[in-house]
């Protein structure tokens, strides 16, 4: 039933504002998503979450969002058809960090921002916190770094870029989750420098 609903929401949405969710892919455009994966993402708007959906459509991929949203009815709806996971940044979030080792263990794939909060200069990059590579340690999953950069205006596409997989070998090297999450924080800023030098941002 919720997969039904959401697909009509969308179609709604795109028949009547297509002209402002066009997008394009870089990088790694023909990558396959598949389960038992973290997706990490930049995040500049509330529209990230659509536009990496709209690129992983085959996949059910769980968002992660803050509690807050459940303040305003219509984003509590948007978060529950989305299937998103909610995480409270005056709790522990042990009940949150259980429910994603859960489902990463069963072959699901969640995305999250590791920046915690929406970056509303639309450049750089706020610390990436590390508890998405605490879960992917405690899964074995793999990580899919992306940069999206969304352009708010009619018949102009909004990017994304699509990196390379981070397995589990490579994350583990690092001697601490921060020296991970930075290093996987310099790869995200990396495909933004790229568009930016083709000229396409």
């Amino acid at each position: 039933m919720k997969k039904l609903l959401r697909g009509f929401v969308i179609a709604i949405v795109l028949i009547f504002t297509w002209p402002f969710f066009l997008y394009k892919k870089y990088g790694n455009k023909d990558y396959a998503l598949t389960g038992n994966t973290v997706i990490i993402s930049n995040h500049y708007a509330t529209l990230d979450a659509f536009f990496i959906y709209m690129t992983f459509r085959k996949n059910k991929i769980n968002f992660i969002t803050i509690a807050d949203v459940k303040k305003n009815i219509i984003s509590r709806f948007l978060a529950w058809l989305f299937d998103s996971l909610y995480i409270d940044y005056e709790k522990t979030n042990i009940a949150f960090f259980k429910k994603c080792i859960k489902i990463l263990e069963e072959g699901g794939v969640i995305c999250i921002y590791p920046e915690g909060v929406i970056n509303p200069m639309k450049y750089g990059l706020f610390k990436f916190e590390g508890g998405f590579i605490y879960l992917a340690q405690k899964t074995g999953a793999k990580i899919l770094p992306l940069f999206v950069y969304p352009k708010f205006k009619a018949f102009q596409k909004s990017v994304v870029y699509i990196g390379d997989e981070i397995t589990k070998e490579e994350y583990l090297a690092f001697e601490t989750r921060e020296d991970a999450a930075l290093e996987i924080q310099l790869k995200v800023s990396e495909y933004a420098s790229k568009l930016t030098d083709d000229g396409v941002i």
